[in-house]
């Protein structure tokens, strides 16, 4: 009879499973002894993993201090022009040049002269 039913079984493509004895099988077995070789090894992975993240973290850092330093020299830059541009807008000669020019003053004693643009 055992064999009508494996006969049958492979006619109709269906196969018994094998018996666990027959099925040899690699266990992972839990080791005290492995336990500080298992501590020490996840330990330096950590490690490796936290050092590479900190280490592109410092090299972020470093590019982006080297950005601001280069917008800081141009914003010293810009500083001393307007601090220039101050001194020279607050200047006595400078004060008189815009009102001679724009306002139209003179100075008392003075007369203006306004030339005429010849008609065409």
């Amino acid at each position: 009879m055992k064999q009508m039913i494996s006969s049958a079984h492979q006619k109709a493509g269906v196969y018994p499973l094998p018996s666990r004895s027959a099925v040899t099988r690699r266990r992972l077995r839990f080791n005290r002894k492995r336990l500080p070789v298992l501590v020490v090894v996840l330990l330096f992975v950590y490690l490796a993993l936290s050092f590479v993240a900190q280490y592109h973290r410092l090299e972020a850092m470093q590019r982006d201090l080297g950005q601001l330093q280069v917008q800081l020299g141009e914003l010293q830059k810009r500083n001393t022009e307007l601090r220039d541009q101050l001194k020279q807008v607050q200047s006595d000669s400078y004060i008189e040049q815009v009102a001679r020019q724009r306002l139209g003053l003179v100075k008392p004693g003075e007369s203006r002269v306004v030339p005429v643009k010849p008609q065409q």
